[in-house]
C-alpha cells in the first residue's frame, strides 16, 4: 500500500509490552496503567476501591444531590409568592378595568 511508511532498520521498541495471562490480572495487587508519551513513560497504579471508599462516594453523591435539590426548591419557593402576587394583581386589575369601563345602560331619570 502507498500510505504505509517503511520501518527504519535500526529502531528498536523502547519497551516490551507486559503480557498477563487470563485469570492472573486480579490477584489482590493494584492494577497498573502505562502511558507512553514522546518524551517519557509514566506508570499510574490504580487500586480497587474498598467498601469504605464506596460508602464515601455514595455519601458524597447523596450530599451533593441533596444540596442541589435544596437550591432548586429554594429558588422555586422564593419565586412562587412573587408569581402568585403578580397573577393576582393582574386578575384584580383586569376586573377593575372591566368594572370602571362599563357605560351605564340607561341615562339616569330625574
Amino acid at each position: 500500500m502507498m500510505g504505509e511508511r517503511p520501518k527504519p532498520q535500526g529502531e528498536e521498541p523502547r519497551s516490551e509490552p507486559e503480557i498477563i495471562p487470563p485469570g492472573h490480572a486480579e490477584r489482590g495487587t493494584p492494577r497498573m496503567r502505562v502511558f507512553v508519551d514522546t518524551r517519557s513513560t509514566e506508570r499510574i497504579y490504580v487500586a480497587k476501591p474498598g467498601p469504605l471508599a464506596i460508602i464515601l462516594v455514595i455519601l458524597v453523591t447523596g450530599l451533593l444531590s441533596t444540596l442541589m435539590l435544596v437550591l432548586v426548591l429554594g429558588a422555586f419557593l422564593i419565586w412562587l409568592p412573587a408569581v402568585v402576587l403578580f397573577a393576582t394583581a393582574a386578575l384584580v386589575a383586569g376586573l377593575l378595568r372591566v368594572y370602571f369601563q362599563r357605560a351605564p345602560s340607561r341615562p339616569p331619570r330625574h
